[in-house]
């Protein structure tokens, strides 16, 4: 595989992470940025290699599965974590007043904590599961595309949460949360319809 068509697959690959990070973004509370970005990074980043790694080492076993399952998958995780932000938009004052008290307003709205992060990340990821199981199938080598599907995945992320926190600022909370919510929910809806449309 050439260097170019490993960065093509690489920034393919990295487009979700992209806006998802956007997404979460917009619905930030914490006003932690770097400490977003970095987690960002981290996780879409990481789990762009792992994945890969993952799916070309088990390809026999789960090349099929991976088919059938991921674009549902992916649109189950991304439908709940979006659901969740779009839900607390909606919940309003109530929500506001429990950030005021610190009753775990902060900690609901923090997209960004490790915790939160696992379910987007494997949503986002499980095409690079399938790319490394079809790169096992086509006997390419793994390890330079995974590790350039995790440099430019976390780099994107990088850059989606800063644009998201820039585009934050120009609305309020509760309509952040919606909409930031609600693009996680079409993405979730755009990787559905794209494998759909494909088979």
């Amino acid at each position: 595989m050439s260097l170019f068509a490993i960065l093509v697959l690489a920034v393919s690959v990295s487009i979700d992470a992209f806006a998802v990070s956007v997404g979460g973004a917009l619905s930030d509370r914490t006003g932690r940025k770097w400490r977003n970005a970095l987690h960002a990074a981290l996780f879409f980043g990481g789990f762009q290699v792992i994945m890969p790694l993952i799916g070309y080492f088990a390809a026999t076993q789960l090349a099929g599965l991976v088919e059938v399952l991921d674009h549902w998958l992916a649109f189950v995780l991304l439908g709940i974590v979006g659901g969740k932000m779009i839900y607390e938009g909606v919940k309003g004052e109530s929500g506001e007043a429990e950030a005021e008290s610190g009753d775990g307003g902060e900690c609901g709205a923090d997209f960004f904590a490790l915790k939160a992060l696992f379910m987007p990340a494997v949503a986002t990821s499980l095409d690079a599961l399938a790319v490394g199981a079809g790169l096992a199938f086509a006997r390419s080598p793994i390890l330079l595309p995974a590790a350039a599907m995790g440099v430019v995945t976390a780099a994107a992320s990088i850059v989606g949460v800063l644009l998201g926190r820039k585009l934050g600022k120009l609305a309020g909370e509760r309509v952040m949360l919606m909409i930031g919510g609600t693009a996680i929910v079409l993405i979730g809806l755009k990787i559905l319809l794209e494998h759909l449309t494909a088979a």
